[in-house]
């Protein structure tokens, strides 16, 4: 399976956390909280348009790439962690499909293991693949609206932002190999935010060492030790968190990319699509090196793809990716 392209969309018009105080209902200490402590300065949004505009900004940009024929899509995976982000009876996916010429594609929604869903859907695609023709592709798209303040903030972590991705997977490519993915889902933290205080601080204790584990599992099972990862691709969930898993891994915070943190804020499950586009882009990468694709959904199931680079021509937003698929699953004690 391979990673042929991705494409990604980060709306222009910045706000900054300060300025959703009252929107959000924070005061000044928990605002300072997010700032000086998490390391959340801004968020994007787009204010212009809704969430099939937010979503038509990455499919323009793939229904327009002259070395993708639209019609070799044949499944379309949206997805999401707002399990109802669109009011009934709207149909988003279908009428998207109408606007870029893609009425053939089956199109279907992974939602399940919210922020984690985007890794998972590498997973979904690579039990599709080999019903498909040589040269067919599947399509994972990403991007939420912040449409509500509960749904936009979760409080003394983070602030979510709006951006989308795109992701072209098919039988055939190059770039990086796929080593494997490990999932551990933890199904007892179900409702984390709705559940009882107790249930909210045995989350927050286990984070941080139960997503260092499957870090460690990912890296053991793909054969390495964490000193031949090069970087860590995570989510934007916050800063505080990423220097707590780099100092009980003892791996450098440099070699966590953080820096869309403070830029765009956690944009749901597009964080590591495009936070490996910024690192593509920025040449950080040699061939032969190994890294991450770290990420975390409520629910609570962690995901890490070990994948190792292999060098990447064409258009530096083009990425080219390749390889197979070796999934973990450890510790499911029930659905997220």
């Amino acid at each position: 399976m391979h990673i042929k392209q991705i494409w990604s969309y980060i709306p222009e018009h910045i706000v900054p956390i300060r300025e959703l105080n009252e929107v959000l209902g924070l005061n000044n200490a928990q605002t300072k909280v997010l700032e000086k402590i998490h390391g959340l300065k801004q968020v994007r949004q787009d204010r212009d348009g809704d969430l099939a505009s937010l979503l038509g900004r990455v499919l323009t940009q793939v229904v327009n790439n002259p070395e993708v024929a639209p019609n070799s899509i044949k499944y379309i995976i949206y997805c999401h962690t707002i399990q109802e982000n669109f009011p009934f009876p709207m149909k988003v996916l279908q009428a998207l499909k109408r606007t870029y010429g893609l009425q053939h594609a089956i199109a279907f929604s992974l939602t399940q293991q919210n922020c984690a869903s985007g890794l998972i859907a590498l997973n979904v695609a690579e039990t599709l693949l080999p019903s498909l023709e040589a040269d067919d592709h599947i399509l994972i798209l990403t991007g939420e609206k912040t449409f509500s303040p509960v749904v936009q903030l979760i409080p003394n972590t983070t602030v979510m932002g709006e951006a989308s991705a795109a992701v072209l997977v098919g039988n055939k490519g190059n770039g990086s190999r796929v080593v494997g993915l490990t999932s551990v889902t933890l199904g007892q933290f179900c409702n984390v935010l709705t559940g009882t205080p107790q249930i909210l601080r045995e989350f927050q204790e286990i984070y941080t060492p139960r997503l260092c584990e499957a870090i460690v599992a990912a890296v053991e099972q793909a054969g390495l030790t964490l000193q031949d990862i090069r970087y860590i691709v995570p989510h934007n969930v916050n800063l505080s968190s990423w220097k707590k898993v780099a100092i009980r891994l003892s791996y450098p915070l440099e070699r966590i990319y953080t820096s869309n943190v403070q830029e765009i804020g956690h944009c749901f499950c597009s964080d590591p699509f495009i936070n490996l586009q910024a690192i593509l882009e920025q040449k950080l990468l040699r061939p032969e090196e190994y890294y991450l694709l770290v990420t975390v959904g409520l629910g609570v199931t962690f995901s890490v793809a070990v994948m190792q680079y292999a060098g990447i021509g064409g258009n530096v937003r083009d990425h080219r990716i390749d390889g197979f698929f070796e999934q973990a699953q450890v510790g499911v004690n029930g659905p997220a």
